[in-house]
């Protein structure tokens, strides 16, 4: 296994990391149009893709790696959340891989994200029109690591938009509510939801055997959590239950593998949000007034923490009426 990704051509959006030999990580490479991670299983019969990245030109590196390392076609790709840097890329493994979600995540996708991307191609040029007005807000950045950022971010927007016009909606034709197992000559996992926290229904994947947990964007390595269709309470408790499971590695949505040590960053980051904004509430300071704290200041996403202030800003103050 690790002769084959190590003689695979490579690909400019992500690194492969060997965690076992039927686990192969996808890590994004920040500036590209993976944007997410992405994980190749290979469950001896059977080849799995967990999340498909940004752009099809992402997705087809991600199908090529997976069919030469495994020697198999992919026979089934999982989504586990609606979110396009997860699932833009599903059409470049159907028809002829079945594409698997949760029944909520497939209705979401139906609805507003076929939605959007009629959206999307309707104010095409006014997209382009704010990717430019980016670039030039990023030029006059000063501070050398939410720069870095921005250009990551302004150049894996224009990667989007470059794709666009090829993009065809293709959502799961396979769902499941609670639990689902793929059961493989070598390998079973394990397809699990406890409802949804970073967005309305989120999806993990479990193999027991292994001891390991891809997670999607419930949890981040060195990333801000994304708030923005969250129910923090709620996240904050399908992580506990994520715990419960035997686990030593995680494949984060978003950077390297990590460990549980990672998953209880999240729960602090989130608690640490609800309590930020509570306490500018009682105290009527303006969001725009607090600053990332120090222990936060490392991770990317930097952009996301003020939207996740407005975010809990917006859930405390709706509680309170």
């Amino acid at each position: 296994m690790r002769d084959k990704i190590a003689a695979f051509r490579g690909s400019k959006h992500f690194e492969l990391n060997h965690v076992t030999d039927h686990v192969i990580a996808a890590i994004s490479v920040p500036g590209t149009g993976s944007l997410g991670n992405a994980t190749i299983l290979d469950l001896g019969n059977i080849t799995l893709v967990v999340d498909t990245f940004l752009t099809l030109q992402a997705a087809s590196d991600l199908k090529e790696a997976a069919t030469y390392i495994t020697g198999k076609p992919v026979s089934y790709v999982v989504n586990t959340h609606w979110h396009s840097d997860h699932t833009s890329g599903n059409q470049v493994f159907a028809p002829e891989a079945h594409i698997i979600s949760t029944t909520a995540t497939r209705e979401m996708m139906d609805t507003f994200s076929r939605q959007r991307i009629a959206q999307y191609r309707e104010n095409t040029e006014q997209m382009n029109q704010a990717i430019h007005q980016q670039e030039i807000q990023m030029q006059q950045e000063t501070d050398k690591k939410l720069k870095r950022e921005m250009a990551w971010d302004n150049a894996s927007d224009r990667e989007f938009m470059q794709m666009l016009p090829d993009l065809e909606h293709t959502i799961p034709t396979i769902t499941f509510d609670q639990q689902m197992v793929i059961h493989g000559s070598k390998c079973t996992v394990q397809l699990l939801t406890f409802g949804g926290g970073h967005t309305h229904s989120d999806a993990i994947l479990y193999i027991p055997e292994e001891k390991i947990v891809i997670t999607g964007d419930l949890v981040l390595s060195k990333h801000h959590p994304v708030l923005a269709n969250a129910n923090p309470q709620e996240w904050q408790h399908i992580l506990e239950q994520i715990e419960q499971l035997e686990v030593e590695k995680i494949i984060p949505g978003h950077g390297e593998v990590c460990s549980l040590q990672e998953l209880h960053d999240v729960k602090g980051y989130i608690s640490d949000m609800l309590a930020l904004v509570t306490e500018a509430v009682q105290n009527k300071q303006p969001m725009d007034d607090i600053e990332v704290p120090l222990k936060y200041n490392g991770w990317s996403f930097t952009t996301y923490f003020k939207s996740n202030l407005s975010k809990v800003h917006t859930l405390i103050t709706e509680s309170e009426k």
